[in-house]
């Protein structure tokens, strides 16, 4: 048997593997490197292919020859090997030379190492890091209908912390789970036909499975689908059902856990809101009084990053979902299915294609937290701008005097004779003269601005439930009371404003929905 060659860069990926092998393997005692949950296929006439099925979860494998025992059973519908994590940031419960060995004899495609240096010890997580959809397709050089499909991606979903937090921590974590995925033909049926020079026959294909770090929740859902189909002596449950399991896991706790970065981001922006300054009379620099600390600025900070991760985990989450729902279609589009199959499969299309959106939506979300954060930094950022602008007006009020009279001595009001004495002019109250009645002129002018422009409530006798906010006397409402007012059907360009009510609690259901006006006139 051969296949088509590849174009991996092998003795790079062994110098990284070389690399990382020390922090990413540890087998630990009493703990499987390797467990398989095995659906065997029981035929009771292969004449009439009528079979029934039945399951091992979780059976051991601790050296190579279980390894190729289980490579060579002809009569698994699936086999699900998983790989174990204690917690995140730690090394995976296998050795190097059994993975090594498993990559080998079940012929995985190099590139899953590439989903496997995400794992291990670590310091902190780069997010740019994690690898996207792949695939590969070959062929036996021989025939062009047997095939070998096979598919890989990373899925992130996050979890509440099994321990403790700190004050002030995220309850939250990221973690991920490496999936790998072969749909093949049996090998062994052709290499047989290819001895016995006789035509080879397809048998019914096997999907091989390779979960790294998958979550409790995945495996009790692996276990109780296993057992409803013995139970009910169904055929083996589709290989596309284990895909949806694992996407409807990773996407179960993102809805809260934005939910909580936006409380988090609330609190930020309520500490700036409420923020004093310039009101605290023990303070010595009550105008210095800017309650929002450096411990702000970082929590600040930290929400921000973890609302910037979620621009690269949720793109890479849709398109590892995109990619799983092709695949699915491609297979079945390409191959025979019974008509109680073609109902499973296309309830599990519409499924994954409901998952998409879902993720499409979770990506816009995830946009708009992240204008909120910017919008709560700029608002930081403008309040102490304010209370610097104030300290500042203050230094500038302390040295008025003195700049005052410094210009007063340097005008030619004030003069030095040839005796050394200092003489003022007859003529120095001109200065007075101007200066007082121009200082009066724009204080009265700023007086009348101020009044004659104030905003009042202003309640419409005809509808008491409406509040207008009006300007009391100003030039613009006096020029725009004496225009005629126009219908909104006439134009956008009408000068009306838009009337909400406040909210009154309603006596029936209601879509309608109402708030205070807010009109200038």
């Amino acid at each position: 048997m051969a296949f088509i060659s590849s174009l991996d860069d092998m003795k790079s990926l062994q110098r990284k593997i070389d690399q990382k092998a020390n922090d990413l393997f540890k087998e630990k005692a009493g703990q499987a490197p390797l467990t398989v949950t095995r659906n065997i296929n029981s035929y009771e006439a292969r004449s009439e292919r009528k079979y029934s099925s039945c399951f091992e979860t979780n059976k051991t494998v601790s050296s190579v020859a279980d390894i190729k025992r289980l490579r060579n059973e002809t009569n698994d519908a699936s086999q699900i090997f998983t790989v174990s994590q204690d917690r995140s940031w730690t090394t995976l419960n296998t050795s190097r030379e059994v993975f090594e060995e498993f990559m080998t004899i079940y012929k995985i495609m190099p590139k899953f190492w590439n989903y496997m240096f995400t794992f291990g010890r670590k310091i902190e997580e780069n997010e740019f890091e994690f690898p996207g959809f792949s695939q590969r397709r070959t062929r036996h050089v021989n025939s062009d209908d047997f095939t070998q499909v096979e598919f890989a991606y990373m899925i992130r979903r996050v979890e509440l912390k099994n321990r403790a937090v700190a004050e002030g921590d995220s309850p939250w974590s990221i973690r991920q789970t490496a999936v790998y995925h072969r749909l093949e033909s049996n090998i062994q049926d052709w290499e047989t036909s290819q001895k016995e020079k006789s035509q080879p026959v397809q048998t019914e294909p096997r999907s091989v499975f390779l979960l790294v770090s998958q979550s409790e929740n995945v495996e009790m859902q692996f276990v109780d689908s296993l057992e409803q189909t013995a139970s009910n002596n169904e055929s083996p449950p589709s290989p596309w059902n284990i895909h949806r399991i694992l996407i409807a896991d990773c996407l179960r706790g993102w809805m809260d856990y934005m939910a909580y970065l936006e409380q988090r981001l609330k609190q930020q922006s309520n500490e700036i809101v409420l923020a004093e300054v310039g009101t605290d009379e023990d303070n010595l620099s009550p105008l210095t009084d800017f309650n929002i600390s450096f411990e702000d600025r970082q929590e600040l900070k930290v929400v921000e990053d973890m609302i910037l991760d979620l621009q690269v985990i949720l793109p890479s989450l849709l398109n590892s979902i995109t990619g799983v729902r092709n695949q699915c279609v491609n297979d079945f589009n390409t191959s025979t299915y019974k008509q109680n199959e073609n109902y499973q499969m296309e309830a599990i299309i519409g499924e994954l294609s409901e998952y998409i959106q879902e993720a499409k939506f979770y990506i816009e979300r995830a946009k708009t937290l992240k204008d909120k954060a910017r919008s709560t930094a700029q608002l930081e950022r403008s309040t102490e701008d304010a209370a610097a602008v104030k300290i500042l007006t203050v230094i500038t009020l302390v040295y008025l005097p003195t700049t005052i009279v410094a210009n007063f001595f340097s005008t030619q009001f004030v003069q030095t004779g040839s005796d050394g004495k200092m003489k003022i002019s007859d003529r120095a109250w001109l200065l007075a003269a101007i200066s007082v009645p121009l200082t009066v002129f724009t204080i009265i002018l700023w007086w009348l601005w101020v009044h004659f422009t104030k905003v009042k409530p202003k309640v419409d006798p005809e509808k008491p439930g409406s509040v207008t906010l009006q300007r009391a006397h100003s030039f613009r409402s006096v020029i725009s009371a004496k225009k005629k007012p126009r219908d909104l059907e006439n134009g956008l360009g009408s000068p009306q404003s838009p009337t909400f009510r406040p909210f009154q609690p309603p006596s029936i259901p209601t879509w309608s929905s109402a708030a205070t006006t807010m009109k200038a006139e």
